[in-house]
């Protein structure tokens, strides 16, 4: 969990820090400048919008997953001397952020993730 709360704060950090930056040049053909940098998020990819004043274009994702397992008599040509079980859990949050520098684009992927359980191998699969 420790690392999940670095990893959103180096996030914000960088955030606050892009944030800080020029705005997208002017909008064009009456544009708002709101609707530029959307605009200019949206080419980018599903799920980026723009961060207020600046232009940086933040995607925020994560994931959740669950698993059980079991098996009894043989597994693999192997007879077990005991029912086998397992279960595991996973999340993770993910930030990708996109922005723009005096030297070209710029971008700062952060991915924090988290397993428990237990797996198992059969035959080294």
């Amino acid at each position: 969990m420790g690392r999940l709360g670095l990893g959103l704060l180096a996030t914000l950090v960088v955030a606050q820090a892009a944030q800080a930056q020029d705005a997208l040049p002017g909008a064009k053909n009456g544009q708002t400048a709101d609707a530029a940098a959307s605009a200019h998020c949206a080419a980018l990819g599903e799920g980026f919008f723009a961060v207020a004043g600046s232009s940086t274009c933040m995607r925020i994702s994560g994931h959740v997953s669950a698993g059980v397992g079991f098996a009894t008599g043989a597994v693999g040509g192997r007879a077990l001397a005991a029912p086998m079980t397992g279960s595991v859990t996973e999340e993770g949050v993910s930030g990708d952020m996109r922005f723009d520098t005096p030297m070209g684009p710029g971008r700062v992927y952060v991915h924090v993730g988290n397993a428990n359980g237990s797996r198992w191998l059969v035959d080294g699969q």
